[in-house]
């Protein structure tokens, strides 16, 4: 069914921000922030947790949304990597349409603006590249599973949709050790890129069996 555009509705970018020993996400997020509103005109809202010294930043995000960390996740390097409770995106977020972007993620033009004027309610980069590889990269889950989609820019509306698939994340993030063994992944740590990958795959089969 086709979903009518609504002009009335709010817009704006939520980043998730959680600070540990070596890098300051805060910090990354306010300069995520500060281009977003120069480029994009629009509010942005952080999700960080209640360790994070506000007082020591000198700029105001439209809205701080204090939650409780998983501190329970480690990169490669054995370091604490927060970055699981994306799933909570959608609850979080004080807009109807929201850009979700990683506090690393550069915006150089207004080109992310673009999804507000398509009709699509979900939207997520399947392919990326680099700078000095003139082939798209592509990732997968294993040596023998499906192509990766990336987490690092969502575009989602509030829709059934949308909470489904956030929903399915949470289900994912719960179990990944499950899904680890299930798709045969060779990366043991949790990463948003595959429980949104598998999460979409699942909404997919799911819709298609309704129908």
């Amino acid at each position: 069914m086709d979903i009518i555009r609504e002009e009335t509705m709010s817009k704006g970018v939520l980043l998730f921000a959680f600070n540990n020993d070596k890098v300051d996400y805060y910090a990354m997020a306010i300069a995520t922030a500060k281009r977003a509103n120069k480029f994009l005109n629009l509010p942005v809202t952080v999700v960080t947790d209640e360790t994070t010294d506000l007082s020591k930043y000198d700029y105001e995000f439209d809205n701080v949304v204090i939650v409780e960390a998983d501190r329970t996740n480690f990169n490669a390097q054995n370091e604490v990597w927060i970055n699981k409770g994306r799933y909570q995106a959608y609850n979080l977020s004080p807009y109807d349409e929201t850009l979700l972007l990683d506090t690393d993620y550069l915006i150089n033009s207004d080109t992310l603006l673009k999804p507000f004027e398509l009709y699509d309610d979900f939207m997520c980069h399947n392919r990326t590249s680099f700078l000095m590889i003139p082939n798209h990269y592509q990732e997968m889950l294993s040596d023998q599973s499906y192509n990766t989609v990336w987490a690092t820019v969502i575009y989602f509306r509030k829709t059934s949709k949308t909470k489904q698939i956030f929903e399915c994340m949470e289900m994912i993030q719960k179990n990944y050790s499950h899904y680890t063994t299930l798709y045969n992944m060779t990366v043991g740590n949790f990463r948003n890129d595959f429980a949104l990958t598998i999460a979409l795959r699942a909404h997919s089969l799911w819709s298609d069996r309704r129908y």
